[in-house]
Order: structure tokens, then C-alpha cells, then sequence
């Protein structure tokens, strides 16, 4: 089976990296950036575990000046560089070598790769570029892997639980993350279903896709990631969504690693902004109302469980922004605050954390 790659941040190294190592598959990468591409000629991927393990102490977590938050010089001095500094000095865990009919870097000769399954991996704001000059043209299956708050019909989209940060061709991974492949099933918008006696009806998926998927999920290394296929993606998407607005944000407020975000000082702030999100999206009709799954007491439950399991990893946001780059709150916590106007639903925490962000709030009727 022959599986294409788009994008060479954190998502697309822990995808090629996985499929690399499990052996089983064609890998055939597109990677624009020709630094990049040329490290990764040159040396492989280099991949470090981060250690989710580690017994962690809360009192590490505390900032020097919890009353001063400020946006400016980002990182200069804090806990975020230090992490960079020593995935650049480090002696990766393993090494992956490629070669240049695996890495390439002309979309047109990536299209004619034609591969049986592909995954973009790039950013939210590079997802309609991606399938109009790419997708379009792809003849296999293609899943776009985006931290976006997307629904779009018709796009297959691949929900990414783990992650890490990277750094030219070294990447720092959550190790075991999963990947969960659906179709969206939104109730914004018609699909063609099975309807069966009972229970509700089901995306169509021919035999010959499920088979494929099932196929690709055995051929991937899974001590970095595993691969599961769901029928309708849409729960596991907004959950995803929902919880990206909550640990992205403040991550990247706090120069800590996610640990910070479980401090008593923390967690006011966390329930109200959890508050607000379910409060939106009761509103808005993205969940049937008094939904256990998606109330703010389950929110807060996941957001505690993941921020004590990765206590001690940075989230990527925060590392975009220590190099100065855009990453996705705008396409989340933007665009839910777009949403909310549109509703007339008050979000006087999320506003003000994507003030001191200076993310613009995205107008929910573009995506």
C-alpha cells in the first residue's frame, strides 16, 4: 500500500515517522520546505519519546510572576526555549533514514505519486489551498489532520490525540498517540445514510475502504501512533475541538509545560472557560442539548487527565509561538468566539484570552 504524507510539522513527522518504522507501506512524503527536506536526506527522522511516565512535582510548575502575563518577548527567557534548545541537543531515541523517491518536494509530482490513502498534516489555515490544488487531484482516499474547528461536509478528516513539537528534522513525540479516521456527520448538514431498524443511520464506506483502513492501521509502528477508523467522526471531533480551546490557549499563556495548567491557581479560570464552550455549543445545536458527554464537568475531567498525562510536554502552540509563527487559535477559540456573537452567548474569558493571544476572532460563516 503506497500512503501519502502532506506537511512536515509535528502531525506529519509522528504519521511518516510511524509508517516509516511499521514497515509495512510505500511512504511517499511531500515536504515543501527544501531545509527541511534536505535534513531529512541527510539524517533521517530523528525521533525523541517524551516521557509521559515521569512523577511530576506541581510546585515546578509555578511561574516566576503569576500576576504578570504578558505577551511580548514570549519565551526569551522561559521554559518553552529551554525545551527547544534541548530537543537540538539531544541523541534522538531512534533514527529513521529516507531517501528521495520517499521525500517530495513538487505537489504535481506528489499528485502523480497517486497514492491509496493520503493525510495533509498542515495547518487549519492551509486546508482549502491543500484541497483544491492537491486533494482534488488525488485519486485515493485523503484525510485532512487539522486542530481546526472544521466541519465541513464531505471532507474525510483524521482526529490526532498526542502530538509533539519539532524541529527541522528532529521531532519531540507523545509516544502511543492515536488517530481516529471518520467521515463528518454533522447535523449541519445532509449526508447519504444507512438507515437501520433501530439506532441511528451510519456514514456509507465501501468495503474495499474499510478494508484499506483496516489494513493500514495493522502497518504502522504503534509505540507512535495507532490507528482507529470510526464510522461517524463528528463526537470525537468537537470533543477534540473543544478541548484544543482549552489546553492550547492557556498553554501558550503560561511558557509551562501542560502540568501548570493543573494548579489550584488554574483552575477557576478553566472552569469558566469550560463554562462558556459548552454554553456555545448548546447554543449553536453542535451537541443535543444536556449531552452528559459534553458537559463542563466532562470537559474539565478530560482536560485534568490529559494535562496530568503530558505534565511535563509543551504543546505546539506554545512552541509556534516562541518562533513567532501562526498556529490554530484562530480556527478554535477565534472561531468559537465568532460563533458566539453570532448566537449572542457572552464569552468574557475566551474574548479576553484571545486578546492577550491577539488572535482575531473568525467569522463563523466561512468555515
Amino acid at each position: 500500500m503506497r500512503v501519502g504524507v502532506i506537511g512536515a510539522g509535528p502531525v506529519g513527522m509522528a504519521l511518516a515517522a510511524a509508517l516509516k518504522r511499521g514497515g509495512g507501506t510505500e511512504l511517499r512524503w511531500h515536504v515543501r520546505n527544501e531545509v527541511v527536506r534536505a535534513q531529512l536526506l541527510d539524517s533521517g527522522i530523528q525521533v525523541s519519546f517524551q516521557d509521559c511516565d515521569a512523577e511530576f512535582d506541581l510546585q515546578s510548575f509555578v511561574p516566576d510572576d503569576p500576576d504578570n502575563i504578558s505577551t511580548e518577548g514570549l519565551g526569551a527567557t522561559g521554559k518553552a526555549k529551554t525545551a527547544l534548545k534541548l530537543l537540538e541537543e539531544s541523541k534522538p531515541d531512534f533514527s529513521l533514514s529516507l531517501n528521495e523517491e520517499e521525500i517530495i518536494s513538487d505537489a504535481d509530482d506528489f499528485v502523480k505519486a497517486q497514492a491509496d490513502v493520503n493525510f495533509s498534516c498542515t495547518k487549519a489555515d492551509s486546508l482549502f489551498a491543500v484541497r483544491s490544488q492537491i486533494a482534488s487531484r488525488l485519486k485515493g482516499l485523503c484525510f485532512f489532520v487539522v486542530n481546526g474547528f472544521w466541519l465541513h461536509p464531505g471532507i474525510d478528516l483524521g482526529v490526532m490525540f498526542g502530538g509533539g513539537f519539532n524541529q527541522g528534522a528532529k521531532t519531540s513525540l507523545i509516544p502511543k498517540g492515536r488517530l481516529i479516521l471518520g467521515r463528518v456527520k454533522s447535523p449541519h448538514a445532509g449526508f447519504l445514510t444507512v438507515e437501520p431498524e433501530e439506532g441511528t443511520g451510519t456514514l456509507i464506506y465501501r468495503l474495499e475502504e474499510i478494508e484499506m483502513l483496516e489494513s493500514l492501521a495493522d502497518q504502522v509502528d504503534d509505540d507512535i501512533l495507532r490507528i482507529e477508523v470510526q464510522p461517524d467522526i463528528y463526537p470525537t471531533m468537537l470533543r477534540k475541538a473543544a478541548l484544543n480551546c482549552l489546553v492550547n490557549p492557556l498553554a501558550a499563556l503560561s511558557e509551562h509545560p501542560n502540568g501548570a495548567l493543573i494548579m489550584d491557581e488554574a483552575r477557576p479560570i478553566v472552569r469558566k472557560l469550560s463554562r462558556e464552550i459548552v454554553d456555545v455549543l448548546n447554543a449553536a445545536s453542535f451537541v443535543q442539548k444536556n449531552d452528559e458527554k459534553f458537559s463542563a464537568e466532562a470537559l474539565n475531567e478530560d482536560f485534568n487527565r490529559i494535562c496530568r498525562d503530558t505534565a511535563g510536554n509543551f504543546g505546539s502552540q506554545l512552541i509556534d509561538r516562541l518562533r513567532g509563527r501562526k498556529g490554530e487559535i484562530r480556527y478554535l477559540n477565534g472561531m468559537l468566539l465568532g460563533i458566539a456573537q453570532r448566537y449572542g452567548i457572552p464569552m468574557p474569558v475566551n474574548a479576553t484570552i484571545c486578546a492577550l493571544l491577539q488572535i482575531p476572532i473568525e467569522n463563523s460563516t466561512t468555515c
